[in-house]
């Protein structure tokens, strides 16, 4: 609840209204537009451009000087920017830019998911009547009991108050997701003031049945009426952080002035449920791998990895389905095969190995029978036959096919102790740069049970200072084909892998020329 003072007609702008703005069930769209007090604009918009990288700064331009010199507004990184145009209102700006209150604000999510320490903190409290006070619970299925009420801010909290919670270490904490709630001292007389003339309320007198609590989850709100239900809370994910949400409060029973502006918190260090969690964009190649973020209160899969020019290093970096293609080798005449740019054969010293022959054409050891053979994109030439990389080919353990070549993805990469490398690819989807370093989880007799609500995937690193970018080149010894009883396990399920006097397996054994990968040696010789 605010109060203003007297305004003069023109102190009320009609800024754009999205379609799908939410309405209190009055019709009433909310929130309300910006209003004036002191020669300032008030509202959720001027609060959101007073939330910047820099404090004490706001994105709120001046007053234009002329048709052509007006202030731009820009003065931080904000939420949110407003500005003046040439014979504007002198003291609200009749445009903006940024996190939009009215077409982002969203009553969704409802809940969510702890991912470490959480921080909050009051943005503003406006010029409330009631002091307000902010905190959380656990999300049971059910209304929640008022000893579950964690309060995080008192009434005496201001503006930049600022609170860390480690949920982790909090004894009330049940593991799972979390609500928010706000807790009123507003008398159940219907004359919207304080009961008992005491405007700080608590969870005592709450329980003594003084004052309201609104939750998150809508539902279970004291005027709650199905569709009906007057919105008390408006959720904004922020534009500044990908797990930061905004939380703006209407704190009178059954109505106010709609401006959300009561009590604004943030909290940094959630995701909304269903966020966080890796995912298929549906995408080709690197753009493949994405994480679930959510979006005025959706959930979406947003890519990793941003599609740029393909380099010689076995990632389908444009995301086009094909690996390297297009990709120019520092070395003029070098080609890229299997992401390392190498000499082509019949250069030089460098010669094709038993039962393997130059392509002159594509600079490669090949089968005699592909020779001058010209398969479709994304196909390789097997035997004389084109077909998709890496059919039937089954490497030794600790190695990802590619290209039809056996490669191990942690070639290379040195972890410290005791981290270790983690490697995962999708030779169909033209995916090979997913390896990092992570630490190996130490036994604790005091750790909680993951469970399905708060278990996420991390979503593929990219490669950091002891993660260099995935090649498919490997050593000769990694690509040797496995011997004793790891080729006899693999020769019992691959009829491709299994020596006959045909096929001499010292072939197989050997070390194979560049250019030529395991998978080309074993059909030459099959």
């Amino acid at each position: 609840m605010r109060v203003l003072p007297l305004l003069p007609l023109f102190a009320l702008l009609s800024l754009p209204v999205d379609a799908h703005a939410l309405t209190q069930p009055s019709g009433v769209v909310i929130p309300t537009q910006p209003g004036c007090d002191s020669g300032k604009p008030t509202g959720l918009l001027a609060t959101f451009a007073c939330v910047c990288t820099t404090p004490g700064v706001c994105n709120i331009g001046d007053v234009c000087p002329s048709t052509t010199s007006c202030d731009d507004g820009k003065k931080s990184t904000c939420e949110s920017t407003m500005f003046h145009v040439w014979n504007d209102n002198t003291c609200i700006p009749s445009k903006f830019s940024g996190l939009d209150p009215v077409a982002e604000a969203s009553t969704t999510p409802e809940t969510f998911r702890p991912t470490c320490a959480l921080t909050f903190s009051i943005v503003t409290r406006a010029k409330a009547l009631f002091q307000d006070t902010f905190g959380w619970y656990n999300v049971t299925g059910s209304k929640p009991d008022p000893s579950d009420l964690h309060p995080m801010f008192g009434c005496t909290d201001g503006a930049g108050k600022t609170v860390v919670l480690d949920l982790a270490k909090e004894p009330g904490y049940k593991g799972g997701d979390i609500g928010f709630f706000l807790l009123t001292p507003e008398s159940h007389a219907g004359d919207k003031k304080c009961a008992g003339g005491d405007c700080c309320p608590s969870t005592a007198r709450l329980a003594k049945g003084e004052g309201y609590v609104y939750y998150s989850e809508r539902k279970y709100n004291p005027d709650a009426a199905g569709t009906s239900s007057y919105i008390h809370l408006l959720t904004y994910a922020s534009k500044l952080s990908k797990t930061k949400f905004y939380f703006a409060w209407e704190d009178l029973f059954s109505g106010g002035d709609n401006g959300f502006t009561d009590l604004v918190t943030s909290v940094d260090g959630v995701q909304c449920s269903g966020g966080g969690v890796r995912c298929d964009t549906g995408k080709k190649g690197a753009c493949a791998f994405g994480v679930t973020q959510c979006s005025a209160g959706a959930v979406s899969c947003t890519p990793v990895f941003a599609a740029k020019t393909e380099t010689c290093d076995g990632v389908d970096e444009d995301c086009n389905g094909l690996v390297d293609d297009g990709a120019v080798c520092p070395t003029a005449g070098d080609i890229c095969h299997d992401g390392k740019c190498v000499p082509p054969c019949g250069r030089g010293e460098f010669k094709c190995g038993p039962g393997t022959t130059c392509d002159k054409t594509s600079g490669l050891c090949v089968d005699p029978t592909c020779v001058d053979v010209k398969c479709g994109a994304g196909e390789i030439c097997r035997a004389g036959k084109c077909g998709a990389p890496c059919g039937g080919v089954i490497c030794p353990k600790g190695q990802t096919c590619i290209s039809d070549a056996c490669v191990d993805l942690c070639a290379g990469v040195k972890c410290g102790a005791p981290a270790r490398c983690a490697a995962t690819a999708s030779a169909s989807r033209g995916v090979l740069r997913a390896r990092a370093c992570r630490a190996r989880a130490a036994p604790s007799a005091t750790r909680r049970p993951t469970t399905a609500s708060t278990r996420a995937a991390r979503p593929p690193a990219p490669a950091g200072p002891t993660a260099r970018p995935a090649s498919a080149s490997t050593p000769a010894r990694a690509r040797r084909a496995p011997r004793g009883r790891r080729a006899r396990r693999a020769s019992a399920s691959s009829p491709e892998r299994s020596p006959t006097p045909e096929s001499p397996s010292t072939a197989r054994r050997a070390t194979p020329p560049r250019g030529v990968t395991p998978a080309r040696m074993r059909a030459a010789t099959s």
